[in-house]
């Protein structure tokens, strides 16, 4: 029997192992050394979720295949869904116009509302972030999801009362609100945190940096048309293009994190100019820390300033860091 994590192969001594739960029981104390969780398992292609291990004798079965997450990529992901939800809540209230939303369309509204609440504890739990004390603007975040809950219960009421010229007024800066708390999350030290303990393999790293350098010119490019939206007054797509790069600078500090204990690089002997990686990336995330600060307190000429001339100009050498990591690793 062939037993894989993510599809690789690994090797496994069986012992007392009678049974695929058996096997999964034993493999589960590693997961959980490892700070991992259990996503699922596939059992000779067949997938199962993890409470559900068919008590199959091993004998009898040819693969089993782990599938594992770090709590790291857990929060990414359910972040981006999040995010990506507001997206098209935002866009679907912008484009309303004489017509009201139909009862299926609130009811979806209802539903999509009920999932967002319940993320919230789920990643604050992950990454260990109290939602009453941590603040976002004029309040705290738990207070953005009572607005939320106030919101579902006022179109739950409204649907249920609904007659034929019944209209409601959904504004979408709560939605707006929402998206910003959520990429504030990625950029956490919280986050920064959970990606150092989730070390990926050395060829996923190598093949993580030669894409970020690929898109450097593309993201720098995206910076500078943020930094026009704003200043055009268009901040809707500044907004949009500005959470695009920290998307983006995410990967690339999750990437460099790793970097150091993998290769056993330090990023201080990565050297461009009389400046290291290190210095670089820490200049980085002031610039990433002081930009959240400036969208919070709504300053857009701020905003606008920083992304065009400061972000800018610390990113202008990046690709040349790349190279000079991607040399090392390969000696």
């Amino acid at each position: 029997m062939e037993i894989r994590i993510n599809n690789y192969p690994i090797e496994i001594v069986l012992e007392n192992e009678k049974t695929v739960k058996d096997v999964i029981t034993s493999i589960k104390g590693w997961i959980n050394h490892k700070n991992l969780i259990f996503a699922g398992i596939d059992i000779d292609g067949t997938e199962y979720h993890i409470d559900e291990t068919p008590d199959l004798l091993i004998e009898n079965v040819s693969s089993i295949n782990c599938l594992v997450q770090s709590r790291a990529d857990i929060v990414y992901e359910t972040v981006n869904e999040g995010i990506y939800y507001c997206d098209r809540v935002i866009d679907f209230l912008q484009q309303l116009e004489e017509e009201p939303m139909d009862t299926e369309e609130l009811e979806d509204l209802v539903s999509g509302i009920e999932w967002l609440e319940e993320v919230f504890p789920t990643i604050s739990t992950l990454l260990g972030v109290n939602l009453e004390q941590t603040k976002f603007r004029d309040s705290s975040i738990s207070g953005y999801i009572k607005k939320l809950d106030e919101l579902r219960h006022r179109v739950i009421k409204f649907i249920a009362e609904m007659n034929d010229d019944g209209e409601i007024d959904i504004e979408d800066s709560l939605f707006v609100s929402i998206k910003e708390i959520l990429h504030i999350f990625l950029a956490s030290e919280q986050m920064k945190k959970l990606v150092v303990e989730s070390i990926d393999s050395p060829d996923v790293l190598i093949n993580s940096l030669k894409e970020i350098k690929e898109h450097l010119p593309e993201q720098k490019a995206i910076l500078e048309k943020a930094a026009v939206s704003y200043q055009s007054g268009k901040d809707n797509q500044g907004m949009e293009q500005l959470f695009n790069f920290v998307d983006f600078m995410f990967n690339y500090t999750r990437t460099c994190y790793q970097i150091s204990p993998v290769f056993d690089i330090s990023l201080k002997d990565i050297i461009v100019g009389e400046e290291s990686l290190e210095e670089k990336n820490r200049e980085l995330q002031i610039l990433l820390n002081e930009t959240v600060d400036i969208m919070e307190n709504n300053d857009m000429i701020s905003l606008a300033d920083i992304l065009e001339y400061e972000i800018s100009e610390s990113m202008e050498n990046l690709e040349q860091y790349i190279d000079l990591l991607l040399e090392k690793i390969v000696r």
